[in-house]
């Protein structure tokens, strides 16, 4: 990394989460230098886990992170779903099997924290990338040929800026976007566990846990015995867009009342400290501006995503790599390559979108026709496979 402040940067980059250090590394390695700017100290302290499917691996292995991902991340191989009150397996899919029968790139489980660590080691290794923390833009004026921030550090200026601060993003808003997305009704709890010492069934696989009125996902996120848990509830509170907090175990002991003793006894494992929970939005309803002249939004800047196809990161990771190949094939145009991004991207995150919606209803249906979603997950995570994780944007 280049802390001298000297490089002139051809883009700037607001938010050092994951989209926008994959945003730097991305530019770099079509030859365009960044300066990123995020507010806080690039560390990631949610404690939540993610899923990292081929589709973004094949971006970051693409960006020589391959071995350094490997060492900290897990790679499944079963995928079970069970019943909500009896624990039994309802279906068993065998995960690993289906991506490499459809995909080149393997399916990720890693802690948040450790993706964020892995991405700023490399950037920091880049002569091409600078990265500045807590810094905090305050006002955004495009020039002819440029655009001008102005922050808590002073003013920065680049031919481009790119949005990549998530979902309350403060580039976003200087586009005009200001309306609240609609509260889904649903909220998600997350937390880590290190190494529980139960005999929690399937813990070493990925299992999602179905009920009516909620569902759990956990799975191990490397192979020193931590696991990443979300628990998805109904919400009886009316939640505005900027909600988060940490959560309270007795609450959510409250919730999953009269669910398998393997739940509870999950829950009883829980630190408090480590326990927080979002409402989940429905941003895809939302008529948002990608753009205007030379700034561009992506990640959940501008398409926030339920999280019910484990997708969010992934978009995000697509849109870095494709912003920079546009900026390389458009000669270093910003409203070309803005234009030719925007075109290639947004019916495809619309789409996943929806489905990540649709996705939230299939998990929750009640008998009957929760057999037939039992019957089907095999077919229907082969197709997942075939039509979204085999996308190649590199």
């Amino acid at each position: 990394m280049n802390s001298t402040g000297n490089i002139s940067a051809q883009v700037i980059i607001v938010g050092g989460g994951v989209a926008g250090l994959t945003t730097a590394l991305a530019f770099d390695d079509v030859g365009i230098s960044s300066l990123v700017l995020e507010r806080s100290n690039y560390k990631d302290e949610t404690g939540a886990g993610i899923q990292l499917t081929p589709n973004a691996t094949r971006v970051l292995f693409h960006l020589g992170l391959k071995s350094s991902l490997r060492e900290v991340s897990h790679e499944p191989q079963i995928l079970e779903t069970r019943h909500w009150k009896t624990g039994k397996v309802l279906c068993r899919v065998p995960l690993q099997e289906i991506v490499a029968q459809y995909c080149s790139y393997p399916y990720l489980q890693i802690q948040r924290s450790e993706l964020v660590n892995v991405l700023r080691g490399e950037c920091e290794n880049s002569t091409n990338i600078e990265l500045m923390s807590r810094v905090d833009v305050e006002e955004v004026e495009q020039a002819k040929d440029k655009v001008n921030l102005y922050s808590s550090k002073g003013k920065f200026s680049a031919p481009m800026v790119v949005g990549a601060d998530g979902t309350h993003s403060t580039i976003s808003r200087h586009l005009g976007n200001t309306e609240e997305p609609k509260f889904s009704q649903w909220q998600a709890w997350r937390t880590i566990l290190q190494a529980p010492s139960s005999a929690v069934q399937g813990l070493s696989n990925t299992n999602v846990w179905c009920g009516t009125t909620g569902h759990i996902v956990h799975y191990p996120v490397n192979a020193q015995q931590t696991y990443n848990f979300v628990f998805v509830t109904k919400s009886s509170e009316t939640l505005s867009g900027k909600w988060k907090q940490n959560g309270s175990v007795a609450e959510l002991r409250e919730y999953f009342n009269g669910w398998h003793s393997d739940v509870n006894e999950i829950i009883e494992l829980v630190d408090e400290r480590h326990l927080f929970r979002w409402g989940l939005f429905h941003h895809a309803r939302m008529k948002l501006s990608w753009s205007h002249k030379r700034i561009v939004l992506l990640g959940d800047a501008i398409h926030t995503t339920m999280p019910f196809l484990a997708q969010g990161a992934a978009l995000a990771i697509e849109d870095a790599i494709t912003i920079a190949n546009r900026m390389k094939t458009c000669s270093m145009n910003p409203h070309r390559a803005i234009e030719s991004f925007i075109a290639y991207r947004k019916n495809r995150v619309e789409r996943i979108q929806a489905r990540s919606e649709k996705m939230g209803v299939v998990y929750h249906l009640d008998f009957p026709w929760s057999t037939i979603r039992d019957w089907g997950t095999t077919w229907a995570v082969s197709r997942l496979a075939k039509d979204i994780y085999s996308y190649e944007t590199v």
